[in-house]
């Protein structure tokens, strides 16, 4: 299920009650310093829109431990075109979004899938550290969303 947080530009990909993903289309407009998790994920996504000159203090992020239940992943299309499928733990669709150049997916939960539209360039983002394919994944079987 699909719910806009403030226009078609920004909104959360749902199921059950539960948050999957958090679509942000380039268009997406930020005064200043918007963040796109809350507080409470392990994943911290802001955008900031800035002017030129303006410096922002140096500074250190203190270390301590954290304890992380859910792996999330950030990916942003900088070229290209991409289809993100989302799904559940049973490997059901639970939506399907195209991204494309400036767009980006946080993904928070469950599993997802990526097709790849048109040559593209895209960064992945997620927490670490890696522990290898073996360790780090539970592969669905491919179902049809066409």
């Amino acid at each position: 299920m699909i719910e806009y947080i403030k226009d078609p530009t920004l909104f959360h990909i749902t199921h059950l009650g539960k948050l999957v993903a958090i679509v942000v289309r380039a268009d997406h407009q930020v005064e200043n310093l918007e963040f796109i998790t809350d507080e409470q994920q392990p994943f911290q996504v802001g955008i900031h829109q800035k002017p030129a000159g303006l410096q922002l203090t140096p500074h250190i992020h203190l270390s301590n431990t954290k304890v992380i239940n859910e792996i999330q992943e950030v990916l942003y299309v900088v070229k290209g075109k991409i289809r993100v499928t989302e799904y559940t733990i049973e490997g059901d669709v639970i939506d399907v979004v195209e991204l494309s150049e400036g767009d980006s997916i946080i993904q928070i939960s469950m599993g997802h899938g990526v097709d790849i539209l048109e040559d593209a360039r895209i960064y992945e983002v997620k927490q670490g550290p890696y522990p290898g394919t073996q360790h780090a994944k539970i592969y669905l079987e491919k179902k049809d969303v066409t």
